[in-house]
């Protein structure tokens, strides 16, 4: 045979050879024994496989493919589907890279239905790829509790299972939430899950859930998650409480004293400390000690300050007897929940009929003797504790700015306290300083600070507007007071004249 001809029958059997059905247009070169004794094959189609599964793990397995020189595919590329849409997966360690067995197992498969294909290697060299296996189904990753999931005592112990977990997971419980909810006492047998995936479960519900609907989460170590709900209706056998109560004037300020005929609120706080708690239904006091026939008064939630206290209930407005004997009288506050538990707390408030009166005036000198000045004082004392809101709205009796007045008088000077705008005379009366020779005009002492302590009320001096005089001698001032201060009670001031106690002298 001529070298032309030898060459034209080669082709001829490279080309057939590519033709073939079912073979990958592969070749490549074995080593031969001498020159020229190289020998050609080509990568056939790769057989389809079987698959199994046991939990999450899918076993793949297929037979071995054969070259046309008769040997078999050095190894095979292992692939997962996503079925029926034909989506590449990646597929786990165990059955990735090239294989050189006829099987693999691939462990913690996700959910879903798949299938697999097998694709054979030699070298550098692919094969076609199998057909498609059957479809195998891995299950969603469940959790389902055996024992009842109503719950009506805590804490509560639950049995039941968990399936569809990697091989190899162990497991931590969560309440709620699978990342930040409260972290569960539980276990599962076995421990860690076995290749089946399933394990028994026992899972803990604590004391102090509250009733309503929960999720119990289990949470793999691998990342495998499910969750079931359970039902909290413990019954709430708590009784709620009356933590604080007191009566309070409607004119405000001090609480726990009242006059007769005096209006008032009723004021409390209740909370339902149940576990877990059914809240608070109603809040009443029963105040008949105070108001003849009010057993059962309705307080009202909301937000409420009274003495410089924060209450979270109150009721109408009320009016106290008249008469109504003077002393202590105690009152009830009953809170009931929403499972009808009660609970009641006793209190008491002072019934003051006194009425107040002025009691002494004096001044205090910071400089020139004779001379009202920026520092000097003036001191009211009243027979009783007094009611700082009745002298100024708002007031607690802490230094507050106001103005006071110095009048020229022919009868006598005279000195009032009015607000820090000088708009409005305070209800502390007027004192007759007894002499025309303090000023010689209206002089306003802006800036002066006023407190309050108990039965005594002291302004000191601010910044004068004007030129003062100086006394030239003695006297003994006169205080007159006013109605409209009053005491704690709500008693208001008797407008009686008072003197300044002590020997005549000379005044700032």
């Amino acid at each position: 045979m001529t070298a032309r001809r030898l060459v034209a029958l080669v082709v001829v059997v490279a080309v057939a050879l590519l033709l073939l059905p079912g073979t990958a247009s592969a070749m490549w070169q074995r080593p031969g024994a001498g020159v020229g004794a190289a020998k050609g094959s080509t990568m056939p189609t790769g057989n389809r496989p079987t698959t199994s599964s046991t939990g999450r793990n899918v076993a793949v397995s297929w037979t071995a493919t054969t070259l046309v020189d008769g040997t078999n595919a050095a190894g095979y590329r292992v692939a997962r589907y996503a079925s029926p849409s034909g989506t590449p997966q990646t597929i786990g360690a165990s059955c990735s890279g090239t294989i050189a067995a006829l099987t693999c197992t691939e462990q913690a498969v996700p959910a879903g239905t798949w299938y697999y294909t097998v694709t054979p290697r030699q070298g550098t060299w692919i094969g076609s790829e199998s057909p498609a296996s059957t479809n195998v189904v891995i299950a969603a990753p469940s959790l389902v509790f055996s024992s009842s999931t109503t719950l009506t005592t805590l804490p509560a112990t639950l049995a039941g299972t968990i399936a569809g977990y990697a091989t190899g997971e162990t497991v931590t419980w969560r309440l709620d939430d699978p990342s930040t909810g409260t972290l569960l006492t539980g276990s599962i047998t076995p421990d860690p899950v076995p290749a089946s995936g399933t394990s028994s479960l026992s899972v803990t519900i604590p004391a102090g859930t509250p009733n309503g609907v929960h999720q119990v989460y289990a949470v793999g170590s691998l990342g495998t998650q499910a969750n079931a709900a359970v039902t909290v209706n413990v019954p709430d056998t708590t009784p709620p409480t009356v933590t604080a109560a007191a009566i309070g004037k409607t004119a405000g300020g001090v609480t726990d004293r009242i006059k007769q005929g005096g209006t008032y609120y009723v004021y409390a706080n209740a909370s339902d400390p149940g576990s877990p708690s059914s809240g608070v239904a109603t809040v009443r006091a029963n105040v008949s000690t105070v108001t003849t026939g009010q057993t059962a008064v309705n307080l009202v939630a909301g937000t409420y300050t009274a003495g410089g206290v924060t209450y979270g209930y109150r009721s109408a407005a009320l009016t106290a007897n008249n008469p109504l004997t003077a002393g202590a009288k105690s009152f009830t506050v009953t809170a009931t929940d929403v499972a009808t538990n009660t609970g009641t707390g006793t209190f008491s408030v002072t019934v003051d009929n006194t009425v107040p009166a002025p009691s002494n005036v004096q001044t205090g000198n910071a400089g020139v003797a004779g001379k009202a000045e920026t520092g000097d004082s003036m001191i009211f004392t009243f027979s009783e504790a007094m009611e700082p809101v009745s002298v100024l709205a708002g007031w607690d009796g802490s230094a507050t700015t106001v103005t006071v007045q110095l009048i020229q008088n022919a009868g006598g000077d005279r000195v009032q306290v009015w607000n820090t705008g000088n708009t409005a005379q305070l209800p502390l009366g007027v004192i007759r300083l007894q002499r025309t020779d303090y000023t010689v005009a209206n002089v306003n002492f802006t800036a002066s600070t006023m407190t309050m302590s108990g039965s005594t009320v002291t302004v000191v001096l601010g910044t004068p507007s004007g030129a003062v005089g100086t006394a030239a001698g003695t006297a003994t001032m006169r205080w007159t007071a006013a109605t409209g201060a009053t005491d704690t009670a709500g008693n208001a001031c008797l407008a009686n004249t008072v003197n300044e106690a002590g020997v005549a002298d000379v005044d700032f």
